[in-house]
């Protein structure tokens, strides 16, 4: 099922939206944005930001085993409806994802990450939603899918195993199996966010002896695997939110930029800090007017995140390097 395929660096040509109270954080939450058609399996990263979070072989690119499919998909493993998971539609647009989150005989697992389009706020209540269906060529059903929020990515190396230690936000109940093949089943839920949570991970947070499964014995493959849509992350309540801190404050020109980036805001005194695509800070200065030039001009080629901080207040934005 892992199939090992060379690095392929997507540059998201997208226009950038204003971020309000009612924006879902989640970037790509429908998978259907990808950098060209997937044609064989392990290959989320084409649906840019999303990633596997996992450095096995040396980056997650190479140890991607998670997928993204798509109606563009030209091969049995990776099209909808039919591939070589199963048979399911996109619930909407033209793609899904798709990870196993347990092993009939073994402590495997996968996982989907993404960073979110900005940082969440300190004592503010989230709600999150996704959808998953259970693809019907596996033997084995579970209910221990959740989605956990952390301020770093999750990043680990050491191979497909269950990340236990971490305690998912939001999680579907038990004894609540998920064994529906034909319809997307809801997981939903809220949590009051502890303050610059900047990453999304999905999948199964338990090991094989924690984990509540049920046999089907129906499929090809000795596992449970699930696709994945339409993933959002909102504020409960947007009344609560104080206008004057939201992200729209921010002004990034040019963006995409290949030498320097123009940064405007009505704040008057903050931290100013980016972030590449993994969560590593790169740049960080304190700041006493409203705007500022940053040179990315030895910046690799990517996606990036502009984050501004005054006390307890962060608000960001995300640009581009070309």
């Amino acid at each position: 099922m892992r199939k090992k395929i060379s690095a392929y660096l997507f540059v998201c040509l997208c226009a950038w939206e204003s971020i309000d109270a009612q924006t879902n954080l989640v970037p790509n939450p429908s998978f259907d944005t990808i950098s060209q058609c997937p044609l064989f399996s392990g290959e989320i990263y084409y649906a840019s930001p999303w990633f596997q979070p996992s450095t096995w072989n040396g980056n997650t690119t190479n140890s991607s085993s998670s997928e993204v499919f798509n109606i563009c998909g030209t091969s049995n493993y990776v099209g909808i409806p039919t591939n070589n998971m199963g048979y399911q539609y996109a619930r909407t647009g033209n793609g899904y994802g798709g990870i196993v989150v347990d092993y009939y005989s073994g402590d495997y697992r996968e996982y989907i990450e993404v960073p979110l389009l900005s940082p969440l706020i300190s004592q503010k209540k989230y709600c999150v939603e996704f959808y998953v269906s259970l693809a019907n060529n596996h033997w084995e059903a579970i209910s221990n899918m959740g989605a956990y929020f952390s301020v770093d990515s999750v990043l680990y190396m050491t191979g497909w195993t269950p990340l236990d230690m971490y305690v998912p936000q939001i999680e579907n109940p038990d004894p609540n199996i998920l064994s529906d093949t034909v319809n997307w089943t809801l997981i939903s839920g809220s949590f009051i966010a502890s303050g610059g949570e900047k990453f999304l991970t999905i999948g199964n947070f338990h090991n094989d002896s924690a984990t509540n499964s049920f046999p089907l014995y129906g499929g090809s493959f000795p596992s449970a695997y699930y696709y994945i849509d339409d993933v959002s992350v909102t504020f409960c309540d947007p009344s609560e939110i104080d206008e004057n801190n939201l992200f729209y404050r921010i002004n990034i020109y040019p963006n995409p930029a290949s030498n320097f980036i123009d940064v405007e805001t009505n704040l008057k005194e903050y931290s100013i800090s980016v972030f590449d695509a993994m969560g590593k800070l790169i740049f960080k200065e304190n700041m006493t007017q409203n705007k500022t030039r940053i040179d990315v001009s030895d910046f690799p080629t990517g996606i990036y995140f502009i984050q501004l901080q005054n006390g307890e207040n962060l608000i960001g934005q995300k640009f581009i390097k070309q």
